[in-house]
């Protein structure tokens, strides 16, 4: 056999084998794929219009080789997007193997993990996205929080203290460190993160609670008082805004589901990132009446009064019997200053909600304007009879009655509704005020009961000086 021959031979040889051992490989993936591939969840129907055929069409695409990651990415978010959470992990799953370089497929996976409460499986994943995008904000403030919650108090350290590197200032980073602090009872460190936090962020409820516990462990009773009254949402704290979780909100297909996530957003005090979970809700549900209604307080929140109207409005012809909706358009037109709207929004709402006690108060308001006092009357008694507990109509009702000088009807009244709602201070002082105008005897025993009361917001000093000035006479 001549050199050329066997150089062929060789060369055939090296491609068989190199066919083969590619073909070996190809199989050997050809089964992992089908291992990984993700099925068809169950059918939701109609509680997510559209979703079933979406997800049956992404399943349909995956049944090919190669793999086509676009439908897979497609299919995992659906799922997480819709609250189909096992079937989103195993979608994640596969695309962290398969697309290894992107950031966003352990992040989101690591959030489903974390929410279940599977740290170890999470916390893998959370510094695999901060090597892979190590400039996305959120996943060094998330790692940092599994490793807080993992006990890993130095590694938690570290990753809020990368979160500064990228973010000087940042409040959510300040505030990890600051309950790393806590952890170790370093209580002057916790004070100084803290204090950084809600100079960066005043509106940092989460901190400003947090520093008026510090306060308070320090022995700074006013520091702690101060921090108290500069909380905002209760004190709440607020997750960090997550914009490759936010990517979702175009994937859902549940309007109550978007609806649920727009409203917690909106008291979370973030109304902009409310609209993209409306806008989609009402693209999927054109006729839901509590969209429209929510996306009006949106909108007018955001200082579009016009769009408001139109979207409380429509809301109102979509739910006609709603109280709510009625009160709501009744509301807004107030707001508004439209006074012609505000009177046929009232004259419709009580014409479809008669017995509404809310309807019947706004009628009553109209008279007093309109000089219409028996009407007004009328609409009082009947709301403060169907909610005796109300303070708003009997106040109402006994300022009708000062108007058309009948005032031991008046003071009845207050007396009534006082002794139902002993805490509300205004109550007596509009007693008080009016046995000190009127000179009436009773009026020394309505300031003791008020005194007596301890309500904090009394202005005592005033009301007792006011009655020094009209009976000539100290309280005794």
């Amino acid at each position: 056999m001549n050199w050329p021959r066997k150089f062929l031979l060789l060369l055939a040889a090296i491609i068989v084998a190199g066919a083969l051992a590619l073909g070996v490989r190809n199989y050997a993936q050809r089964q992992a794929w089908q291992r990984m591939r993700p099925e068809l969840p169950a059918l939701v129907g109609a509680e997510a219009p559209g979703l079933d055929a979406r997800l049956a069409a992404c399943v349909s695409r995956l049944q090919v080789w190669p793999p086509d990651l676009a439908a897979l990415a497609e299919y995992a978010r659906l799922c997480h997007a819709n609250g189909l959470l096992e079937p989103a992990t195993t979608g994640y799953q596969a695309l962290v193997i398969l697309e290894p370089g992107e950031a966003r497929w352990p992040h989101l996976l690591a959030s489903i993990l974390a929410g279940y409460g599977r740290l170890d499986e999470a916390l893998p994943l959370l510094r695999r996205t901060t090597q892979l995008a190590p400039d996305y904000l959120v996943a060094w403030l998330r790692l940092g929080s599994a490793l807080f919650k993992a006990n890993d108090i130095a590694g938690a350290e570290a990753a809020y203290q990368a979160a500064l590197t990228r973010a000087p200032g940042n409040s959510y980073a300040l505030l990890g460190l600051a309950r790393c602090d806590l952890q170790l009872e370093r209580w002057t460190a916790a004070r100084s993160h803290l204090q950084q936090a809600v100079a960066s962020d005043p509106t940092s409820g989460g901190a400003q609670s947090l520093l008026a516990s510090v306060f308070d462990r320090l022995g700074n009773p006013a520091g702690a008082a101060l921090a108290r009254t500069r909380m905002e949402n209760g004190g709440l704290y607020i997750e960090p805004t997550d914009a490759w979780l936010d990517e979702l909100t175009a994937y859902c297909h549940n309007p109550y589901t978007l609806l649920t996530a727009a409203s917690s957003t909106v008291a979370d005090g973030r109304v902009r990132q409310a609209l993209p979970a409306l806008e989609r809700a009402l693209s999927l549900a054109p006729d839901d009446a509590r969209i429209r209604r929510q996306l009006a307080k949106v909108r007018f929140a955001l200082g579009d009064p016009v769009e408001a109207r139109a979207q409380m409005e429509r809301a109102v012809a979509l739910a006609p019997g709603d109280e709510n909706m009625r009160f709501d358009l009744v509301d807004l037109m107030r707001k508004m200053k439209d006074h012609e709207a505000l009177s046929r929004a009232v004259a419709a709402g009580l014409a479809a909600c008669p017995t509404s006690t809310a309807m019947q108060f706004e009628a009553g308001l109209l008279a007093v304007e309109a000089g219409q006092m028996d009407k007004a009357e009328s609409h009082f008694q009947f709301a403060w009879q169907n909610r005796p507990d109300n303070p708003s109509a009997a106040r109402a009702l006994a300022d009708v009655y000062f108007r058309t000088n009948r005032s031991e009807a008046g003071l009845e009244v207050l007396e009534k509704i006082i002794a139902r709602k002993p805490q509300v201070t205004v109550l007596h002082v509009e007693l008080v005020e009016h046995g000190i105008e009127l000179r009436d005897p009773r009026t020394a025993g309505w300031l003791r009961r008020a005194i007596d009361s301890g309500l904090p917001e009394l202005p005592s000093a005033e009301l007792k000086q006011n009655y020094r000035r009209r009976f000539g006479v100290e309280l005794q």
